[in-house]
């Protein structure tokens, strides 16, 4: 409830900006102004996450690589901010998302590798996390487009980052994680430092797989 009230609370005072974002998006794209998808939630249950459209109305893929052409002005500068995702306050409010918590994942694949989404029985989805912070530059990776790919490498590595989340769920990580958060928009390799000397000091392992995911030392 107290979440519930805080994203209340920070809709109304970020509703300016929020307006101010809706009428350039109109200005520039037309409708719709949000982007709405269907994702998993607490107990699997199904949700329409909300963002600010940022790409062009199409009937492409789901999946976003990188310099995808179907991106608009500025729906690359409300992605580059992260600002695109304000709306998911909304989420909050209505009781399907919390701050910090695994990112919602499409329902498809939920669906399809329930295994790799057990922890959707014990906390809803979130706005961000460790592996948030991790793969905030995911549409760098060209597996991130092979689904067979997707579920044997990348999943695997995605639920392990969230058990590094929800261990020691306490207010004071939450609060340095949200904090790595919004370092990571201004400096991501500092944001990766701190989650690797924070949250990944005793996953050796981890942290080797993932500098040999991302081919180059990134812990």
């Amino acid at each position: 409830m107290v979440e519930r009230l805080f994203a209340l609370l920070l809709l109304i005072i970020f509703c300016p900006v929020m307006i101010l974002i809706s009428i350039m998006i109109f200005i520039i794209s037309g409708r719709p102004i949000l982007f709405k998808h269907r994702r998993c939630g607490f107990n699997y249950k199904e949700f329409n996450v909300l963002k600010f459209r940022t790409m062009h109305i199409n009937n492409g893929s789901d999946i976003t690589k990188y310099n995808d052409k179907r991106i608009t002005k500025i729906g690359k500068m409300l992605r580059t901010l992260k600002i695109d995702e304000f709306p998911q306050l909304i989420n909050i409010v209505r009781g399907q998302m919390v701050f910090i918590g695994p990112r919602p994942e499409a329902a498809s694949i939920v669906n399809n590798n329930k295994d790799y989404f057990s922890y959707l029985n014990i906390i809803k989805p979130g706005i961000t996390d460790v592996g948030s912070v991790v793969f905030r530059n995911e549409t760098n990776l060209d597996i991130m487009y092979d689904a067979d790919k997707y579920n044997i490498e990348i999943l695997p590595l995605k639920y392990k980052l969230v058990n590094c989340t929800l261990k020691n769920y306490v207010f004071s990580r939450k609060l340095i994680l949200f904090i790595t958060s919004i370092i990571s928009i201004i400096n991501h390799k500092l944001a990766l430092y701190i989650i690797s000397h924070y949250f990944l000091t005793s996953e050796e392992e981890l942290r080797n797989k993932l500098n040999s995911l991302f081919s180059h030392k990134i812990f």
